[in-house]
């Protein structure tokens, strides 16, 4: 009882750590956010927009530097929760209720899921106006957007995190057995 409470404490300690840190990787989006309401002409984000023109991103043709710039920002989660990962790795374990081959199975599905939703959101270009309904009302006004993207990074960042974790939980369980 003493083991299942202590990995339950571990595991709230690993959680509590990994919002606190999403939260200090969401600082520079919210600076960017603040300075686009201030002065939607800023030389630093016209600068960061230009910069970023070549590389995929899920921008609108309505705010087009303010969404370049935090599509750009987003492409950084995966690198955060690297960040993360390596600095919690060590304390990370699967639970024990499944074998080995079942383990690698969810693994290889969960690693299509995670290719889908890295090529989607950060290696394809989409525009937000001409896009499906939903996307389209993120679109309307930089509330929406900036809502949009901060959500869009933290769900990346999480996923990014669970996936590295998964990966080295399964690597665990088969070299255990």
């Amino acid at each position: 009882m003493i083991n299942k409470h202590h990995q339950t404490d571990k595991g709230n300690k690993i959680a509590t750590k990994m919002f606190y840190f999403l939260i200090i990787s969401l600082i520079p989006m919210f600076s960017i956010i603040i300075i686009y309401i201030h002065n939607p002409t800023s030389n630093i984000l016209n600068y960061i927009a230009l910069r970023a023109n070549d590389l995929p991103a899920i921008y609108s043709q309505n705010t087009p530097v303010f969404s370049k710039t935090l599509s750009l920002y987003v492409k950084t989660a995966p690198f955060t929760a690297i960040l993360l990962f390596l600095n919690t790795c060590k304390n990370l374990r699967l639970k024990n209720d499944k074998s080995p081959w079942q383990l690698l199975k969810i693994n290889i599905f969960f690693t299509f899921f995670y290719a889908i939703l890295i090529y989607a959101f950060l290696f394809a270009d989409t525009e937000l106006t001409s896009s499906a309904k939903m996307l389209k009302l993120m679109s309307v006004n930089i509330i929406l957007l900036s809502f949009f993207y901060i959500s869009l990074h933290s769900i990346i960042f999480i996923f990014s995190y669970l996936y590295f974790w998964f990966c080295i939980g399964s690597y665990r369980s088969f070299k255990e057995k």
